[in-house]
């Protein structure tokens, strides 16, 4: 018998299996795909991703193929804020979350899944994880409410079972495990963007940039291969009409939010492969865990694209239920204690603060006045702004900085004013006809 058997072999799973055997814990992982493999992904890692991948000694492995950087830019109807992470919090995000703040790193980076999901696998099976790659879970096996174990199918076609004292379900947003184990959905937010993306090379774009204009956002960022990764979404209703000529529309799209990345897409940029697109990203959560089984990562709690944050949090996740379940096999906890500590983190006020600005932002509406007018505030402000692209990544909590005597402050020690900024010439007029559909006939 295991002690444990993770379904999924991907960031969150991968890493909770390689964290459990380095505790010393007999460990299976299975997944259906074989590695290196793409999965549908926007695949960015934000600095306390990049900090984990550190803390577990991977990270130069993942740098030394993928470029990372320490500033981005965010910009917002032409209004722009560029600074990075500091590292004061970052150690506060993971002394209140971990308890320890080690390997702490302010750089994030954009790095392919065939890339970092082969490197989490190989570091699973360097640690002691049994991996069974092309291994198919067809059932769960119970034993009164209790699962123990999976019957599945290995890639030559043989049937097998296995048992194990916890099975974890790290197998993504449409979980087998939850499925099976029939989990309720709940606090589904189902306005959501689309998005497309796609790997251009023939240009530099140097460091990060997350861009929005009206209803629709882009990102661009240096990937692997000497690549850009270029984005475009936008809500979710207006989808269809995008999709009657995705190519057309991508370029469309790119123009309409970033002239400048248009341009440069247009005339230098070679792209070398397909599209990639995802049409559905309604938000929900699930209950993380019950007689025999837990969730990790988007099987528990799937949110929109919108902020990158996916495999961050899969990290995230992957360290917080590790912990809790070394400290139940190891003996030094009863398992409802560890796993109600687990879920404590995941579900705290924090994190759920997190969940409602995410599901906003998803809605894609176009930016009030008073919220491009704060960014104009920002702009000069370098330590709030810095604070800003740390509550937008999850790092620094919403509450705080959100707060209005927070806002109040900065609006109060602004060096620009909106005079000079174009979006502010016939707001109202703009605003409207932000409203209309880009891609409609």
């Amino acid at each position: 018998m295991f002690d444990a058997i993770v379904i999924g072999g991907r960031c969150a799973g991968a890493a909770t299996a390689m964290l459990l055997a380095r505790k010393g814990h007999r460990v299976l992982m299975v997944d259906r795909s074989t590695f290196p493999s793409d999965v549908i992904s926007t695949h960015f890692l934000w600095p306390h991703g990049t900090s984990y991948l550190n803390r577990w000694g991977l990270l130069d492995r993942v740098l030394a193929t993928t470029p990372s950087y320490t500033e981005l830019t965010l910009e917002h109807d032409g209004i722009p804020l560029t600074g990075g992470i500091p590292e004061e919090l970052l150690r506060q995000y993971f002394q209140q979350l971990h308890g320890d703040d080690s390997g702490v790193v302010r750089r994030y980076c954009s790095v392919r899944r065939r890339v970092l999901d082969k490197h989490l696998v190989d570091a699973a099976g360097e640690s002691g994880v049994e991996v069974r790659e092309g291994f198919a879970v067809e059932e769960l096996l119970t034993e009164g409410s209790r699962v123990v174990g999976i019957r599945g199918r290995t890639r030559e076609g043989t049937r097998v079972e296995e048992r194990a004292r916890i099975v974890i379900g790290a197998d993504g947003r449409n979980s087998f495990v939850a499925r099976t184990l029939k989990l309720p959905r709940f606090d589904e937010r189902l306005k959501c963007t689309f998005a497309y993306w796609g790997y251009f090379s023939g240009f530099d774009a140097g460091r990060a940039h997350l861009l929005r204009r009206g209803r629709m956002g882009a990102a661009i960022v240096p990937t692997n291969f000497g690549q850009n990764m270029t984005l475009v979404f936008g809500p979710s209703e207006w989808s269809e009409a995008f999709r009657r000529d995705i190519p057309g529309n991508f370029q469309r799209a790119l123009d309409f939010v970033s002239p400048e990345f248009g341009e440069r897409v247009r005339t230098q940029g070679q792209r070398e492969e397909r599209l990639y697109g995802t049409l559905d990203q309604a938000a929900f959560l699930r209950p993380l865990h019950g007689p025999g089984w837990v969730l990790v990562g988007d099987a528990g709690s799937f949110k929109d694209q919108c902020t990158a944050t996916g495999m961050t949090h899969a990290f995230r996740d992957a360290e917080l239920a590790a912990s809790a379940l070394d400290g139940w096999l190891s003996g030094r906890q009863p398992l409802d204690e560890a796993l109600k500590h687990y879920e404590a983190r995941r579900r705290s006020q924090s994190a759920a603060a997190y969940y409602d600005y995410v599901c906003t932002l998803a809605e894609m509406k176009p930016l009030r006045h008073d919220e491009l007018q704060l960014f104009v505030s920002l702009r000069g402000n370098q330590e709030e702004s810095n604070r800003f692209i740390a509550t937008h990544a999850d790092i620094a909590p919403v509450s705080e900085f959100f707060q209005a005597s927070n806002l109040y402050l900065i609006n109060d020690a602004a060096k620009e004013s909106s005079r000079g900024h174009a979006i502010f010439e016939n707001f109202e007029s703009t605003s409207r006809q932000y409203l209309n559909n880009l891609f409609a006939a």
